[in-house]
């Protein structure tokens, strides 16, 4: 009997020229055609490593990649493989053929390790199969320029959809004209990514995703070996660093706890439900028995497995289903809240909660919006209606004079958020800028703020958002919290203040002996603002304009001043890079990233 391959000859010499791209980069002809004869025919010709080799992208998916690589090339060969791979798989390519070819491409390319590409490879190759199999007429484009959103890859006319919002405008609340107001502290801790195989003394030099590990060698020298506590290169956390931090978060005076997610550790080529849920259930369960006051937790983009993936209403295949997480997080979150908050967090891991009178806690599952989420290339929808169900949370909120916190994972902005996603949300916090008088995410590890503005008058700002570093220090930064400052009438943000500890100091000391923590910086007194209202943080992005030495302190707070991450200093371009940064609320959208670089280049 003739092979799947030799069956489908004629019928691909037809299809090939409309589904590959029509111009082939200056010396990557080479490559083209090995790639065209590997996937027709599943064998890899002889020159084709080689030619990988001189084409590689190493750690193409890491943070911060996308400033490294030539853009349209990365983008064609993602177009040029998931083309052959549609069109190999109407012919009756198996999963199997996919994986070995699929694995071969990310070894040879440099990607990553071989473990990591198969580990990695084999959690998703199920989903990006059905996705496939199951989205009529799917091109390349839908899938590249989704997941490769931050290297500006097209996407054709993909990603469309919008939500209703009420008509006018929230109604101007009334200031206080108490000048120094009585307040009540908030405590964000983020990202903690803890990490049950860390090894103190491991190695840290290992070129996986993330080293530490007992399972990655023993180091090369006294440079290369992880401290006690944590280590900078690419390192989470271990579970005396969770306690020593809640210990002396304890040390301040708080009412509430917000956890901005991410509980999981960057081993992502080997996650399961099992492992998942017991990590998971043991930080929740230390919070419930350690803090004394409410903790209104949310998700990170690690909670699930495999990670990223948060399948839309309309798969049904119970296979892709979250909902064992959603399961364990209604209960727990339940316990830490106060209250049972079970409803929405089992439709899509959202929750809305009034801890006092005049007051509502809105928290959201933001990962439905990041791009690496390949559910978000099966459907153009508000996932689990949740963007619609924040405007009418806030709509309610609005009609019962209530203030607004809103509490969220990704931030928008970034290329890895789905700038659809963040033009809806933008429009919602314009909408109702005056009801909301606080935002917090976490997921970049980094000290950064952004400022949303009004899309009819480009100078007027409407929200601001502040994001709480992390616990990690992945990578090149000291492990941190923030501790805020909360009008109790207004329930607006008057200051907030930034602790940390200098991981080489306290990788230095005797490991009896606890991390030093400090102050780093409240954002009043560095900034020389009054409050954290949008029209206060507005005038830090023209004094950074300005004055560029804030830049320069801008760049040392986001680094939570980790000295490998401050080392390097913040030349021109990164300070204008910055500055960019938390003027961009909707990816793709350079308004006002171009009206405060005219600013600074005055």
């Amino acid at each position: 009997m003739a092979s799947r391959r030799s069956l489908g000859v004629v019928l691909w010499v037809v299809l090939l020229p409309l589904a590959l791209p029509t111009e082939v980069p200056v010396g990557q002809e080479l490559v083209t055609k090995g790639l065209q004869d590997y996937f027709h025919t599943g064998v890899a010709p002889e020159y084709l490593a080689d030619a990988l080799h001189q084409n590689q992208f190493p750690f193409l998916f890491r943070d911060g990649m996308e400033n490294v690589y030539d853009n349209p090339t990365v983008c064609y060969y993602c177009n040029l493989a998931v083309d052959l791979v549609i069109g190999e798989r109407l012919l009756g390519l198996t999963a199997e053929t996919l994986a070995k070819e699929a694995e071969y491409l990310c070894v040879h390319l440099g990607i990553e390790s071989r473990r990591v590409c198969t580990g990695v490879i084999d959690l998703n190759l199920d989903v990006f199969l059905y996705i496939i199999d199951n989205y009529p007429n799917i091109t390349s484009n839908r899938i590249c320029g989704s997941v490769l959103q931050g290297l500006g890859c097209p996407a054709g006319d993909a990603f469309e959809w919008s939500i209703d919002l009420p008509s006018g405008n929230s109604p101007e609340r009334p200031k206080p004209n108490d000048t120094n107001p009585e307040t009540f502290n908030v405590l964000q801790l983020s990202d903690i990514h803890y990490d049950p195989n860390y090894v103190p003394n491991g190695n840290a030099d290992c070129g996986e995703p993330i080293c530490c590990q007992g399972d990655q060698g023993e180091p090369n020298s006294t440079e290369t070996t992880c401290g006690y506590w944590t280590d900078y290169r690419d390192a989470d956390v271990p579970w005396h660093l969770v306690e020593e931090t809640i210990r002396q978060t304890k040390t301040q005076e708080f009412d509430y706890v917000y956890y901005t997610g991410d509980i999981i550790s960057h081993r992502v080529w080997e996650t399961s439900v099992a492992n998942n849920t017991w990590t998971i259930a043991q930080l929740y369960s230390y919070f419930k028995d350690t803090f004394d006051v409410p903790v209104y937790p949310i998700f990170g983009n690690h909670e699930p497995h495999p990670l990223d993936l948060w399948p839309t209403e309309s798969v049904l295949d119970e296979q892709f289903s979250v909902q064992w997480l959603f399961e364990l997080a209604a209960q727990s979150w339940s316990e830490l809240v106060g209250e049972d908050i079970s409803e929405t967090v089992l439709k899509g891991g959202y929750y809305t909660v009034s801890p006092r009178p005049g007051f509502r806690i809105i928290a959201i599952n933001s990962n439905l919006c990041y791009c690496y989420n390949w559910w978000l290339i099966f459907d153009d929808v508000d996932p689990y209606g949740q963007l619609q169900w924040l405007a009418d949370t806030l709509k309610q909120a609005e009609d019962n004079n209530e203030s607004v916190h809103i509490l969220s994972h990704i931030p928008t902005g970034t290329g890895e958020s789905l700038s659809v996603w963040g033009r809806e949300y933008s429009r919602i916090i314009e909408r109702f800028s005056n009801t909301i008088t606080g935002q917090f995410n976490g997921h970049t590890h980094k000290d950064q703020f952004h400022v949303y503005y009004n899309s009819s008058n480009p100078s007027q700002p409407v929200g601001t958002v502040f994001n709480g570093a992390s616990l990690t220090p992945y990578s090149l930064s000291n492990p941190s919290y923030k501790l805020y400052q909360v009008d109790s009438t207004t329930f607006s943000l008057r200051d907030y203040e930034e602790w940390t500890f200098n991981l080489t100091l306290a990788n230095s000391q005797p490991s009896t002996e606890s991390p030093q923590w400090y102050k780093l910086y409240s954002f009043v007194e560095a900034y020389g603002v009054d409050s954290l209202d949008p029209v206060e943080v507005d005038k830090v992005l023209y004094k950074m304009a300005q004055d560029h030495t804030l830049l320069d302190d801008y760049f040392t707070f986001k680094f939570r001043n980790g000295d490998p991450g401050v080392s390097p200093g913040c030349d021109d371009a990164c300070k204008k890079d910055n500055l960019c940064q938390i003027a961009t609320t909707v990816y793709g959208d350079a308004t006002h990233c171009n009206r405060f670089l005219t600013l600074y280049d005055q």
